[in-house]
């Protein structure tokens, strides 16, 4: 597998990126999602989230709290990774995903090195004033596997952005649009205040005039989410170099095969 590098090369194939795994077909953030993710030949990237224990483990999981994807409750920064390991993690899915438990970081990194890249995106708390410790133990396990060269950090939250090149100066970044806290400033300023070199967003906030200030910069440009064929070859047309989807597998042969 060839290091990772944002933008995609110069006329040849999109980066198509499995949003929380496959998680059409399995639930998001999951072992069996990521299986069906790293198993496909024509998919890039695997996108995470990742939040912290109450013990310090970076684990897999996208809300702050657990009732929506487990049979757990409250916040997850209130356990520590064992407790957290005994909810199911799949049964709202399908009861046949039962088994499923939340992974840790070190886990997925260890499963997919070699086999893909990783978008490990860094959930903010605002319950934590700061996130040093979430940054640190993130780019821990991702040296501990010797994936530098490919994961890309992102966020919502940029100064995490900027932690992780404070940590990791050669680090890959992106940031992530948020509509409201960033309406009104171009993706190369966003970009450029946190040392990122990818800008995210979703596919009803993207217009043209991003598309130009990022090409203008030489900025990667990452949309999500897209399930549809259709808006896939819409953003090949575009010239857009990651399509992140819920349904990769499905829309990976269709961005290649444009």
């Amino acid at each position: 597998m060839t290091p990772y590098r944002p933008r995609c090369p110069a006329g040849g194939p999109r980066y198509v990126i499995a949003h929380r795994g496959i998680s059409a077909k399995a639930p998001e953030n999951t072992m069996a999602a990521f299986r069906l993710a790293a198993g496909m030949q024509n998919i890039s990237m695997i996108e995470l989230d990742v939040r912290l224990s109450r013990d310090g483990h970076p684990v897999v999981i996208h809300d702050r709290t657990l009732q929506r994807t487990t049979t757990g409750n409250g916040a997850v920064r209130e356990y520590v990774v064992d407790e957290l390991k005994r909810f199911d993690a799949g049964s709202w899915f399908h009861p046949s995903f039962a088994q499923e438990r939340i992974p840790t970081l070190l886990e997925v990194l260890s499963f997919v090195r070699g086999k893909c890249w990783v978008n490990i995106e860094l959930k903010g708390d605002f319950f934590f004033r700061s996130h040093e410790a979430l940054v640190r133990g993130v780019v821990d396990n991702v040296r501990e596997c010797g994936m530098t060269d490919q994961v890309l950090y992102s966020s919502f939250t940029h100064e995490l952005v900027t932690s992780v090149r404070r940590l990791e100066p050669s680090a890959h970044t992106g940031v992530i649009y948020n509509f409201y806290r960033d309406f009104g400033r171009t993706p190369s300023k966003l970009a450029q205040r946190a040392g990122a070199s990818v800008f995210v967003c979703a596919r009803r906030e993207l217009h043209r005039s991003m598309i130009s200030d990022a090409r203008q910069h030489s900025l990667a440009l990452y949309v999500y989410t897209l399930n549809s064929v259709q808006d896939a070859h819409k953003m090949v047309e575009l010239g857009i170099d990651g399509i992140i989807s819920d349904n990769a597998d499905d829309i990976a042969p269709v961005v290649h095969g444009s």
